[in-house]
């Protein structure tokens, strides 16, 4: 049961009268009826929704600037409702209990009034209906922002924002929560009245992570690529180039073409040789995948007379991951009982063609 009031209008003003609003002043309405049984509240409400979309359908409402100018504050409309149903004004409740009641009442009440303050200003109308001409773009910002927040949850931990996904299922979830997001806008998706504060809630946290996100992303574009910046202006430190790319190991022969394991290599101030900045780091860069392993090896030292590792020492072996610990200063090191794990590499040919040297191992010259 339910009736629709009319009321003295304002002329000149372009109404609102969205979907969003109908279902925003019905809600209202029912709390204003709260104090009684919900089998009352939904016998006095029930059609609400479609009574008031076709009562503010008729060209006659269209001169008021809103709802709450049609058919008055949801107060209002719901002490008719009351009266037309013979039913007692709603009684006052002293106590706590009374005052949480009535601050209730003015919290709901609040946006309402603001809103009908605003919408009689000259002003306002301009700003309403530019914000209103913007809410295409935030039913896409809110699926957008949506999405994340699902694809974050499902694999905690495994994806950053984005602007766009990379990968198929975060594409899936982004085009299912923007098209529900459009509809559910458009107000071409019903939704059940006890579904409406979750969906309030879950727009509430997308519009807070989609405007951190337009804020962090730009932000961390720029650290990123300030940061790959920085690193191609500083030259590496150690390591072998060859053909652009960094060497990971090398391999010596004799000038009869034959390999030479164990070679030490060092440079022309007899510094040693490096492949890397820091070598014998289990970052992922210096993962050593075989065919059918079912973890990554890593290259380990040769070691010197006092135990300490060389690095310059080629060609360079390796050990499986679950081969190595952590040592007390923090390097990471075979463990004492897989040394006999430690495997060569493969040599990229078993000889070399020979060549005439110009000078002897010691440097004297050639007679």
């Amino acid at each position: 049961m339910s009736t629709v009031h009319a009321a003295a209008r304002p002329a000149g003003v372009r109404p609102d009268g969205d979907a969003t609003d109908v279902g925003a002043y019905a809600a209202a309405v029912r709390v204003a009826l709260a104090d009684l049984g919900p089998e009352q509240v939904e016998e006095l409400t029930d059609g609400l929704e479609a009574d008031l979309a076709e009562a503010w359908a008729d060209e006659d409402r269209h001169h008021a600037p809103d709802l709450v100018g049609a058919f008055g504050t949801p107060w209002a409309y719901a002490r008719d409702l009351r009266a037309a149903a013979g039913l007692a004004p709603e009684r006052i409740v002293r106590g706590p209990r009374g005052a949480l009641r009535a601050l209730r009442a003015e919290v709901r009440r609040l946006p309402y009034d603001l809103r009908h303050e605003l919408r009689s200003t000259r002003w306002w109308p301009e700003v309403e209906d530019a914000a209103t001409s913007l809410r295409p773009a935030w039913w896409l910002l809110r699926g957008w922002a949506l999405a994340q927040l699902v694809v974050w949850i499902a694999t905690p931990g495994n994806q950053d924002p984005w602007w766009l996904p990379a990968e198929p299922l975060p594409w899936a979830v982004l085009v299912v929560a923007v098209v529900a997001s459009v509809q559910l806008g458009r107000g071409r998706w019903a939704v059940g009245r006890r579904w409406r504060p979750l969906l309030r809630g879950v727009s509430a946290v997308c519009a807070v992570l989609g405007v951190g996100l337009l804020v962090y992303l730009p932000a961390a574009q720029r650290s990123q690529i300030e940061g790959y910046e920085d690193r191609l202006a500083q030259p590496p430190s150690d390591g072998v180039v060859v053909g652009g790319r960094r060497a990971t190991n090398l391999f010596v022969y004799d000038a009869q073409g034959r390999p030479v394991p164990g070679a030490q290599v060092v440079d022309q101030a007899g510094d040693p040789v490096l492949l890397d900045e820091t070598p014998g780091a289990p970052w992922d860069g210096a993962q050593i995948w075989t065919t059918g392993a079912d973890e990554p090896s890593y290259a380990v030292a040769a070691t010197g007379p006092d135990g300490e590792r060389r690095w310059n020492v080629f060609p360079l072996h390796t050990l499986t991951e679950s081969g190595f610990r952590w040592a007390d200063d923090g390097s990471w090191v075979p463990r004492a009982d897989s040394t006999g794990d430690v495997r060569p590499p493969a040599w990229p040919a078993a000889e070399l063609p020979s060549v005439d040297t110009w000078a002897d191992p010691v440097g004297g010259a050639a007679p």
